[in-house]
């Protein structure tokens, strides 16, 4: 999170507007700067995977409310001195403040992942770091992880700096509302007469200012309380659900310059300290109540955002910094802390996230611990020698000069990331040409097996001698989002509208439905296929996370919330079915991703008693189904891996056989529970597993095709050559 450190310390007979035009001696307040300390570490508590704190993430929203203050008044302390707002100043503030810092970072970042990561790797993160030097990683984010299989893959080094994206994206906001506010308010003094005083003018346009943020803050709020509910994810990075918290930092520092409403404060000489104690202790409660289930922001942010707002408002009373809570926040190590805030944030994710990408694995409490250590040193040394000298520094004092920060700063990062893009990609094809697996490495031929099948084992014998990853694959290690499962024409992600499209071959004399979940998406390429060639009018039923049983199940998430949205598109979906008269209907789900809710209502989450409840739900739903269609086939679901492939195969070094999978024995066990309640139905089943695995190992590669998106989700390009054995499965094709 990014502040400015220096602030004026008012007091109720001391306004803005009978400042000197040089300003009054500023000195730092103890109180704020320890304040600033409690945020990062509260954000660090939670991200280094402290359980008992986790509910640490609060301590961004602290920032927040920090820098709507700190910010605002040095707006409104400008306004009373001189009676107006420079922006080029303003902006030309900001960029001292906080782009020297965030760019070394991400520009250190990129060059680190270049490094240790794989080019898979560096081409996302590349891409992720020149939005967030334009100050808009959130809405990067935001679409990473709406994007069901986005949402699937580990976080971005660089993804914290959505908070950082919300401050700028306020404050390219906030301070033109303002300058209208004066404007107006200047115009309505000059209409009626002028004022007799500045001091008069001054009280004019910060009475519009605190109705300006006001309206902005409730309006926020209100946006915040409705969206975060529905569109968690989306809610969590957004500017318009999170403006309201700055808006409460930017409301008091307004309020503190009114002599008036501190002078009734301070009459009460209790407020002091229970504003203080009462303050940090609602932003603790927060951090010890709260954890990732927790529906964030929405009115939970209101716990630590108001009680950031009372211990800043207890500072600012006459004697406030004698409390016991700001002296308690004012102890030189606090300050310190505070000092380095801005960087400790910058550096503690990257450090905790490259590793766990290298590794793939979750860091140990010790690694943890390292990183943190590592993240505290780096902050000292960015606050020495990057932020305090091009805050200060007379170099970068003009206000010309420092503007250039601005377009300097996103022409370094998206050259320092286009470069290592470019290494990255030189990289993976450097060294001897490496050719595709081809039917020539098969064992001796089986008659029993078509040429797909061959490749399989070919490829798996190659993984088990090491060979090494093809050179030329399909897709290459840079483009690996390009594996994600192909959309159908009615997208069915969004639950606001639903049509009925037709897909396949149009004209076809027959008619194909498929029902099911995101692993009867990955099929779309393959049975769009199948129906162009065979004469079906294909209609895909499917969304994601839907599971084709009767039964309600949760998200997929940890909130353990019922898909009520799932079964409103089954109870949908099944009305159209019965309509289309199908000739032949499949069924391609996955089991459910967490846990079902029991007939009484209740949630269930472990895996032997879920399987239990599917079977009964998978066998009612294949019944239903099979009364309205003249054949239904249940396409068994494909072998799921613990390893990423694609993440695997970009690994330095990496060879065929470090990314030799084997399947998940639980989930098998779970895959095996549809099957039974399809032969119990009488449903016919297609097992594509000789086409994914053989002898108990599954090649990531199959001839020069990577085979999945990640650990569940077949690719996009592998589907179309699964085409002529999956019509036979269907019976509609003969062996080719």
């Amino acid at each position: 999170m990014s502040h400015d450190l220096q602030v004026p310390h008012l007091t109720p007979s001391t306004t803005v507007s009978n400042q000197p035009a040089s300003g009054p001696a500023k000195r730092l307040r103890g109180d704020v700067q320890g304040l600033r300390a409690v945020a990062i570490l509260t954000v660090l508590a939670a991200h280094a995977g402290v359980s008992w704190f986790a509910g640490g993430f609060v301590g961004v929203d602290v920032f927040f409310v920090i820098s709507g203050f700190l910010i605002t008044q040095q707006l409104v302390g400008e306004l009373g001195r001189t009676g107006r707002i420079s922006l080029r100043r303003f902006y030309a503030r900001r960029a001292r403040r906080i782009l020297p810092a965030a760019t070394l970072t991400l520009a250190v970042t990129v060059v680190a992942a270049v490094a240790l990561l794989g080019p898979a790797q560096v081409a996302t993160l590349a891409t992720d770091a020149v939005w967030a030097s334009a100050f808009a990683a959130n809405i990067r984010m935001a679409i990473a992880g709406t994007d069901y299989f986005q949402a699937e893959l580990p976080p971005s080094p660089v993804q914290h700096f959505w908070s950082l994206a919300v401050e700028e994206q306020f404050y390219l906001v906030w301070p033109l509302v303002a300058l209208v506010c004066i404007v107006l308010a200047a115009r309505i003094g000059r209409a009626r007469g002028g004022e007799r005083t500045a001091e008069q003018g001054s009280v004019r346009a910060r009475r519009f200012l605190l109705a300006a943020i006001a309206l902005i803050t409730v309006a926020s709020l209100v946006w915040s309380i409705v969206h975060t509910p529905a569109e968690a994810t989306a809610a969590y990075f957004s500017s318009l659900t999170r403006a309201w918290e700055l808006g409460i930092g930017a409301a008091l520092a307004i309020l503190v310059t009114s002599g008036r409403v501190m002078q009734r404060l301070a009459a009460v000489p209790i407020a002091r300290e229970v504003l203080a104690l009462g303050g940090l202790a609602a932003i603790v409660v927060a951090c010890l109540a709260y954890d990732e289930s927790t529906p964030f922001p929405g009115y939970h942010a209101a716990l630590p955002v108001l009680g950031s707002a009372a211990v800043i408002l207890a500072g600012a009373l006459p004697s406030g910094e004698t409390t016991i809570g700001a002296r308690l926040l004012s102890v030189a190590p606090m300050r310190a802390i505070g000092d380095w805030s801005f960087s400790l944030y910058l550096w503690h994710w990257p450090l905790l996230v490259l590793p766990e990408i290298v590794l793939q694995r979750e860091l140990t409490w010790p690694e943890r611990g390292l990183a943190v250590a590592g993240a505290f040193v780096l902050a000292y040394v960015s606050f020495r020698l990057v932020e305090a000298p091009f805050r200060e520094g007379a170099l970068w004092r003009p206000t010309r000069r420092a503007l250039t920060f601005y377009p300097v700063s996103i022409a370094l990062v998206a050259a320092i990331a286009f470069g290592g893009t470019v290494y990255a990609d030189f990289e993976a094809t450097r060294g001897s040409f490496q050719p595709a697996i081809t039917l020539a490495d098969a064992p001796a031929a089986d008659p029993s097996l078509d040429k797909q099948e061959a490749l399989v084992r070919a490829s798996v014998l190659a993984a088990r001698e090491d060979t090494a990853v093809p050179t030329e694959l399909r897709p290459a290690l840079t483009e690996l989002d390009s594996l994600k499962p192909s959309r159908t024409r009615c997208d069915y992600t969004d639950d606001t509208e639903r049509d009925l499209c037709v897909d396949g071959d149009p004209d076809g004399e027959r008619t194909m439905v498929v029902f099911g979940n995101s692993h009867a998406l990955h099929w779309v390429p393959t049975l769009n296929r199948v129906a162009k060639e065979h004469g079906f009018r294909a209609y895909f039923l499917v969304k994601n996370r839907c599971v084709s049983a009767s039964i309600t199940t949760d998200r997929g998430s940890d909130e353990h919330d019922p898909y009520t949205e799932c079964d409103d598109f089954n109870r949908w979906a099944f009305k159209q079915y019965k309509r289309l008269d199908p000739d032949l209907t499949v069924v391609s789900t996955a089991p459910p991703i967490k846990g079902v809710f029991d007939e009484d209502g209740d949630w269930v989450g472990e895996r032997d008693r879920i399987d239990e409840l599917m079977h009964p739900a998978y066998t009612d739903f294949l019944r239903r189904v099979d009364k309205h269609t003249r054949r239904t086939v249940l396409i068994r679901d494909i072998q799921g891996f613990d390893t990423n492939a694609g993440t695997c195969l970009s690994r330095p070094g990496a060879t065929l056989g470090d990314c030799l999978m084997g399947a998940v024995e639980s989930r098998e066990r779970s895959i095996d529970v549809q099957v039974r309640a399809a032969e119990e139905v009488g449903v016919d089943v297609a097992d594509m597993s000789s086409y994914f695995c053989w002898d108990g190992s599954c090649p990531a590669v199959v001839g020069d095709t990577i085979t999945h998106y990640d650990g569940t989700h077949m690719s996009r390009q592998y589907a179309p050559q699964l085409t002529e054995p999956l019509a036979r499965e269907l019976g509609i094709g003969g062996r080719g």
